[in-house]
């Protein structure tokens, strides 16, 4: 006898009733325009408490880093908004 389990054949009606529906991605804080900067705020505080010169250095450059992230990260959104809007027209 055979003890596995019966292969349904013939499509997946049944099996689309229980899957959910797919979730919006959400985008990593990093990959956002405000998470950069929320990043770069932080690193800017941990650089104001750094009695050292080059951790200060190191945490105001990572700093400008993500505030520069940030910018292209807004930059490209505008740029493909406005392509979207152009092709709509």
């Amino acid at each position: 006898m055979n003890d596995r389990p019966a292969i349904r054949v013939g499509g997946d009606a049944g099996l689309a009733a229980a899957r959910p529906a797919p979730q919006p991605r959400r985008r990593k804080p990093e990959d956002t325009p405000a998470g950069c900067r929320a990043f770069a705020a932080a690193d800017l505080g941990r650089a104001a408490t750094q009695n050292v010169d080059r951790g200060r250095w190191l945490f105001e450059s990572s700093a400008a880093a993500w505030s520069a992230r940030a910018d292209l990260l807004e930059r490209l959104a505008r740029q493909s908004d406005a392509r979207m809007r152009s092709a709509s027209q």
